[in-house]
């Protein structure tokens, strides 16, 4: 009896290290939406406090003006932390709905325990919804628990949110997906994605499916956008383009870079922003900026005409 219950109690833990480190499971986990004006502000730093933040809109605007950007946790090319610079490009761009990857939230030194999301959404007057997809606990005391994962900014109300794990092999960097509906102007609610995938081929192309799996049960119009870590001939993202659409093709731009490599080659084009039939794009731009070892992408998106032929003949959403 004694042996039986030494057995089931290692079945029981090696159990739950798996599913804590194997995000094949693809589970969804819940995450958390916050208007910035809920956030405390004896935590925002003075220089953040101070800049106004300028969530108007210039009347008559139609669409949306979305971004995604992987900001390096906030460190530039120059090697220093910086997230006024990635929070002053974000402002500049006039974006509406922000995908941002690779965000500290008291991660560590790196990012001098920033609260990062909690940062950018002060300074620019926006709503965020923060996913993590990596978690450490701090062996100092009073440190606590420490986050890394991808991150929403909206001028628009986020309705709900969750996390969707990405199948990923044991021992590497687990990857997820947010996935936010956002309530906008003239659009009405929309599935909002936010991904970064993995660094193997074999990982990437199990994680696009995975996301295509769960955007083709939306029956919201959907967003996809994130760093891919892929080059547009991949296998992984002719997979997404199968069912997808990419904004940089729609307008002949897919020879703009998104990461600063190597030097003696192109910039390779690492970074997207994919659409459904619900929606379409009337702009694209890669943003020159050095804030980050990637550059920022945009897209201006509006109502497809397609929208409502396209979702009686695929009966979306049943």
């Amino acid at each position: 009896m004694g042996k039986f219950l030494t057995k089931a109690v290692c079945i029981l833990i090696l159990f739950t290290v798996i599913l804590a480190l194997n995000n094949s499971w693809r589970l969804v986990t819940p995450a958390v939406a916050w208007p910035y004006t809920l956030m405390g502000q004896n935590e925002v730093p003075d220089d953040f406090r101070q800049l106004p933040a300028d969530i108007l809109h210039e009347k008559g605007r139609t669409g949306v003006q979305v971004m995604t950007y992987n900001i390096h946790h906030g460190k530039g090319l120059s090697g220093e932390l910086d997230l006024e610079k990635i929070a002053a490009v974000i402002k500049a761009s006039k974006a509406d709905i922000v995908g941002l990857q690779e965000v500290d939230r008291n991660f560590g030194e790196r990012s001098n325990f920033q609260d990062q999301p909690e940062l950018l959404a002060h300074y620019l007057g926006m709503h965020y919804v923060y996913g993590e997809s990596l978690k450490v606990r701090h062996l100092r005391p009073g440190r606590g628990v420490g986050y890394y994962g991808n991150l929403l900014l909206s001028r628009y109300p986020i309705l709900e949110s969750e996390v969707l794990r990405l199948p990923n092999r044991l021992g590497n960097e687990p990857r997820t997906a947010l996935r936010a509906v956002v309530d906008i102007p003239n659009i009405g609610p929309t599935a909002v994605w936010v991904t970064h995938l993995g660094l193997s081929a074999v990982e990437r192309e199990a994680q696009a499916k995975r996301l295509l799996e769960a955007i083709e049960k939306e029956s919201l119009p959907s967003l996809l956008m994130g760093d891919f870590n892929a080059l547009a001939g991949s296998i992984e993202i002719r997979t997404l383009k199968a069912q997808l659409e990419d904004v940089a093709s729609t307008f002949g731009l897919e020879g703009l870079g998104t990461f600063y490599g190597d030097p003696a080659k192109p910039r390779p084009r690492i970074d997207y922003i994919w659409t459904d039939q619900d929606l379409k794009a009337e702009s694209y731009e890669v943003i020159s900026s050095k804030a980050s070892d990637h550059l920022p992408v945009t897209a201006r998106l509006v109502v497809s005409s397609k929208s409502k032929e396209v979702q009686t003949i695929k009966g979306r959403g049943e």
